[in-house]
């Protein structure tokens, strides 16, 4: 599991629209130096995933409907990355031949350790921390959010 450049594409376009304005793609993608074509693909995953609304028309465009508190750095990597695991052989599909072999690997079990350990660690990690360590936006609140201050 890395941070892939569509999640790190997906971190950036929340972060311009943290000030809970409705931002065209084009007015994101300059502001955050995200290309325009994989800003709309992201876009969409975003709003699948009810992080953004996105709203159509001559004066739409998108805007925030979670709070970045309540986001975590694991939520985005699993609405953009279908693969998220360190290694292969950590997805259910994958067939060892080791394993096949052996009936155990325990490389397989230790390396299942250290997926547990990164993916609850990333759980802990919460967009609005990391986008702001020194103070962010003015305090507004978010549609559907749970606290009063981005």
């Amino acid at each position: 599991m890395i941070i892939t450049r569509e999640t790190d594409y997906a971190i950036r376009i929340l972060r311009s629209l943290a000030d809970l304005q409705l931002k065209n793609i084009r007015e994101i993608s300059d502001e955050q130096m995200v290309p325009r074509q994989f800003a709309y693909k992201i876009s969409k995953k975003l709003e699948r995933a009810g992080f953004i609304e996105i709203i159509r028309g001559a004066q739409g465009g998108c805007r925030l409907t979670r709070d970045l508190h309540d986001i975590t750095l694991m939520d985005i990597i699993n609405v953009m990355e279908r693969e998220n695991m360190i290694t292969s052989c950590l997805d259910g599909n994958f067939q060892c031949p080791y394993h096949r072999r052996y009936g155990f690997c325990d490389v397989h079990e230790a390396l299942a350790g250290v997926q547990g350990k990164l993916s609850a660690y990333l759980a802990t990690i919460h967009l609005y921390d990391i986008m702001f360590p020194h103070g962010g936006p003015a305090p507004v609140k978010a549609s559907g959010a749970s606290r009063d201050a981005l």
